[in-house]
């Protein structure tokens, strides 16, 4: 069945206009390869080795025909590369040929009838042959001028190619068209191969919960966070070298340590000291004695601190102001004094400080407050670990330095 089906694939495809799939280009202009915020792939995607690996495997099933036995979920909090990963799969699956790739976000799926439109365009499936597709009792009905249903859009876009779908920003995905998509991409996703990967904050998971009580136990889930401190210093030292810039280990280590692993501002930092040796000489045309200027000491590390300092205040200040209008400041400031002490907190630590937080605002309860606090990335839970951890360490002590004191009532 496999080979029959890669066969008719390749040659549907062959055929194809080319609305059907996507062939990413990444392009590097001479501002330097990193790219804060920019929400495209890193220079070096470090730290997700598992997370590839496990992307491979499954374009590996569709590529052959083959229904994956789970749908894949990221989650983490934002800033942390999940949108950079999807790219990263979206031009991966260009290597597995015949897979069919589909990127959507909510915003351009807004009803199920746009959905229908984004899986089959209209002047696709007014054309399409009656008896074509026949799925789990799915079967298109001929003579419609009108969309099909969403089921039998997806399972005609499948019976085409072994379809890959991409939905970034799942947590704002519309609960009756996650709803339907789920139910219909479980019933397609028995028999055909179609895969479906979702991506979004930690609050991902009550909100698929909304839509599908099972639906978050039966995918893959994976979480996306922090990078640890030797995927940091390659997300770091890599890009430079292949620019022919050495970093110095201290000057590194510096890095790691001011930039938590985050990987937003991993690549702040990366921007700011590729910038201060870009204009030296190349080491392989440097005279004696030039060549050290394309180093990254550690003296070099610190004079761009300021620099790296003022972006990231921008980026706090931004979080700050989400807290604010939350009116989440004492809670917050509460759970980083928390925080100041242990780098993880148990369900009872953590609950202990939000109720003492929530003593300025009292109108509030610990558990939205605890839900709100999650949603915005303040504070989240990694699946493998019953324990709770700061989104940004640092934003913490943003949030010491300038939110009220908390008093008691």
């Amino acid at each position: 069945m496999a080979e029959s089906y890669r066969a008719r694939s390749a040659a549907l495809r062959g055929a194809s206009t080319g609305a059907w799939s996507v062939t990413p280009m990444v392009t590097r202009s001479r501002q330097g390869p990193f790219r804060p915020g920019a929400g495209g792939l890193p220079p070096y995607l470090a730290g997700r080795a598992s997370v590839q690996a496990l992307c491979r495997a499954l374009l590996g099933d569709l590529r052959d025909g083959l229904a994956p036995s789970r749908d894949l979920v990221l989650h983490g909090p934002r800033g942390n590369g999940k949108t950079a990963l999807l790219v990263w799969l979206q031009q991966e699956a260009a290597a597995y040929a015949g897979v069919d790739v589909l990127s959507l976000t909510p915003a351009g799926m807004p009803d199920e009838t746009k959905l229908v439109e984004r899986l089959l365009p209209a002047s696709w499936w007014r054309r399409f042959a009656p008896g074509q597709v026949s799925v789990q009792g799915i079967t298109w009905r001929p003579g419609r001028r009108d969309p099909p249903p969403l089921d039998e859009a997806l399972a005609a876009r499948v019976r085409k190619a072994p379809l890959l779908l991409l939905i970034d920003e799942a947590h704002t995905l519309d609960v009756a068209v996650g709803r339907a998509l789920l139910n219909a991409g479980q019933q397609v996703g028995r028999r055909l191969p179609f895969l479906l990967v979702l991506a979004g904050t930690p609050n991902l998971r009550a909100h698929l919960n909304a839509m599908d009580a099972t639906f978050w136990n039966r995918a893959d889930r994976r979480p996306i966070g922090r990078l640890d401190g030797p995927a940091t210093a390659a997300a770091v030292r890599n890009p430079l070298r292949s620019d022919d810039i050495d970093i110095d280990d201290d000057a590194l280590a510096h890095i790691v340590r001011d930039s938590h692993g985050y990987p937003y501002f991993v690549q702040l930092w990366g921007q700011a000291v590729w910038r201060r040796a870009a204009g030296a000489t190349p080491p392989r045309a440097a005279p004696p004695g030039v060549a050290e200027e394309r180093r990254i000491t550690l003296a070099a590390a610190t004079a761009v601190q300021t620099a790296v300092n003022r972006e990231k205040d921008d980026y706090y200040l931004d979080r700050y102001e989400e807290l604010e209008t939350l009116r989440l400041l004492p809670v917050a400031r509460s759970v980083a004094e928390a925080f100041d002490t242990r780098p993880l907190l148990d369900d009872v630590q953590l609950e202990t400080a939000i109720r003492r937080g929530l003593a300025a605002v009292p109108e509030a309860d610990s558990t939205t407050a605890k839900d709100l606090l999650r949603n915005v990335g303040y504070v989240w839970r990694p699946e493998a670990k019953p324990v709770w951890e700061p989104g940004i360490p640092s934003l913490m002590d943003y949030v010491r330095e300038h939110a009220p004191v908390t008093r008691s009532a």
